[in-house]
């Protein structure tokens, strides 16, 4: 799998957000990319196993050199998560 995007890449269910090597497991599109403008961006909730929180809901976005998340609310459940996506406008 390549960091590179391109206009059409998409966001999906268990991608690894690279520079946080969590497994994307919920994404809603609340953004689409406006070539020239903005990027495309999604609320999502991504997992990794191990971590003090497991849970983290994030706003990602789709660069140029990769998906990047950025804006975490960090959760101990999925529950909590579930709660937070939700209130951030995922579905």
């Amino acid at each position: 799998m390549t960091n590179t995007l391109s206009e059409y890449d998409e966001l999906r269910i268990g991608d690894v957000i690279a520079d946080t090597g969590r497994t994307v497991v919920a994404e809603t599109k609340l953004g689409e990319r406006i070539i020239g403008d903005s990027y495309a961006h999604w609320i999502t909730i991504c997992f990794k196993e191990g971590e003090y929180h497991p849970y983290a809901v994030w706003t990602v976005i789709a660069r140029a050199e990769g998906f990047h998340a950025e804006q975490g609310d960090y959760c101990f459940t999925i529950f909590e998560a579930v709660e937070a996506y939700s209130k951030r406008g995922g579905k």
